[in-house]
């Protein structure tokens, strides 16, 4: 489950992985090679190394492009 709200996702950028916290491109199948973002360096690699990015899975989500706060409503003012 994503914690970023439904009305602030945007499009899909990529695949986020909550393990290590890196984007994987989308058209990659595994996690594997350089991510998109994250790390520059890592000296463990991630325990979901060469994993496919199926469906379902809980250790990976939609990278998304975070999108503005709506604005807020605005007060009626007083009388």
């Amino acid at each position: 489950m994503s914690c970023i709200p439904r009305a602030r996702r945007g499009r899909i950028m990529g695949r986020f992985c909550t393990r290590c916290g890196s984007v994987f491109s989308l058209f990659g199948e595994r996690h594997q090679g350089k991510p998109l973002h994250g790390k520059d360096h890592v000296g463990v690699p991630c325990s979901h190394e060469g994993e496919r990015f199926t469906a379902g899975q809980s250790w990976w989500e939609e990278a998304v492009e975070v999108l503005p706060p709506p604005p807020e409503a605005e007060e009626p003012a007083p009388v």
